[in-house]
């Protein structure tokens, strides 16, 4: 490839609820790609899962631009294409058959990047999906493999494997929406016995904090795993951890990574919720938490224990709630968000990374990893 500049393929979108923050995160990248080392391009894939392949080089937005806009304009039927069986969006050119779909969707964009840099949160897009089917076209892509993203997406796998290895979790049932659908009385009564009336209710496989609910009472559980269930077939409730400031470590590398110092998120909500997250003004992220050194490296210690625990790559934001005497690990994020209200990016930034120079890095880990 000497003589041109690698072909980045950023993915956006996706059949998520995080789609509208999956679109946020590329956005961001694209603006501050090294263009000089990187021909950047948008591997669009809409809310029905079909996929617009780029076929030219993405072009730099201007201040009033966005990439929504962008991704809204008309586009040529034969550069759409869904990876399914007997799907009207697939150009006749591929056949009707799902193989022959796939083999043409891989070679035609084997044929259009070098690497891909993953912006698509939630199911399909971080939970090694994705991540399978470049695996399968031999295309090199950010962030960790096919069983982190997996282990990391899954809250319930994820936090069985913590408790494994020694690391610390809150206390958690979790359910199938069958179970709920046939029983509920039978789900109430074992949250009230195992977690008590104070909870979390969460979808197993969700980000950005989407379909979370805050329980008081026993009462209110019913319509929150009805609201949960909504998103995902299973779902996880956790023991509600009073007091507890919500403290998060981004981590970079591969075989050596790095850890930042921690971040605090502090949010007007009870909770640090989808609105919260992503509705300015909700929530402050602060970069650099204040808390005391000896907190600050037993965070960065669980951080790197859990990323080698899934054996993550590439990067990966682990979450804690922490009481003033305990630290609990929450969550990992394998593609944690990239917008401008972001944790990950300013974590980097004060660790010495400019965003253009974290874009670089990651875009180097995924060809080290490829190798």
């Amino acid at each position: 490839m000497t003589g041109r500049r690698l072909r980045i393929g950023i993915f956006a979108g996706g059949r998520s609820a995080e789609h509208e923050v999956s679109i946020a995160s590329a956005e961001a990248v694209l603006r501050a790609i090294d263009r000089d080392r990187f021909e950047p391009s948008i591997v669009y894939i809409d809310r029905e899962g079909r996929w617009r392949l780029p076929t030219a080089e993405a072009p730099r937005l201007g201040a009033g631009e966005s990439l929504a806009r962008l991704l809204g304009a008309a586009t040529p039927a034969e550069e759409v294409v869904r990876l399914r069986e007997h799907d009207d969006h697939l150009p006749a050119s591929l056949g009707d058959q799902g193989a022959l779909a796939a083999r043409s969707a891989v070679r035609s964009l084997g044929d259009a990047i070098d690497v891909a840099f993953l912006a698509v949160h939630g199911p399909y897009g971080e939970d090694g999906t994705l991540q399978g089917f470049l695996e399968l076209a031999g295309i090199p892509y950010s962030g960790a493999g096919v069983l982190a993203s997996a282990v990391a997406m899954d809250k319930v796998v994820f936090k069985d494997l913590m408790r494994g290895h020694g690391l610390p979790v809150v206390d958690h049932a979790w359910f199938r929406r069958s179970a709920w659908t046939r029983e509920p009385e039978h789900v109430v009564r074992e949250v009230a016995e195992t977690i008590g009336p104070r909870s979390i209710v969460k979808p197993a496989r969700l980000g950005s904090s989407v379909g979370m609910s805050l329980v008081d009472d026993l009462d209110a559980l019913p319509a929150a795993l009805d609201r949960a269930f909504g998103h995902d077939s299973k779902v996880i409730v956790e023991s509600y951890v009073e007091g507890a400031r919500e403290l998060e470590c981004g981590v970079l590398g591969n075989d050596d990574p790095i850890v930042f110092e921690p971040g605090e998120v502090r949010s007007t909500h009870a909770f640090y919720d989808y609105e919260a997250k992503y509705v300015e003004g909700l929530a402050t992220v602060e970069a650099r938490a204040d808390i005391d050194s000896d907190l600050a490296v037993q965070l960065k210690e669980l951080a790197l224990a859990a990323y080698r625990a899934v054996d993550a790559a590439g990067l990966a934001r682990v979450d804690f709630l922490v009481t003033a005497d305990q630290a609990f690990i929450s969550e990992m994020n394998t593609l944690p968000g990239f917008t401008a209200t972001s944790m990950y990016p300013k974590q980097a930034e004060l660790a010495g990374l400019s965003f253009t120079a974290l874009i670089s890095r990651l875009i180097e880990l995924a060809q080290e990893r490829d190798r």
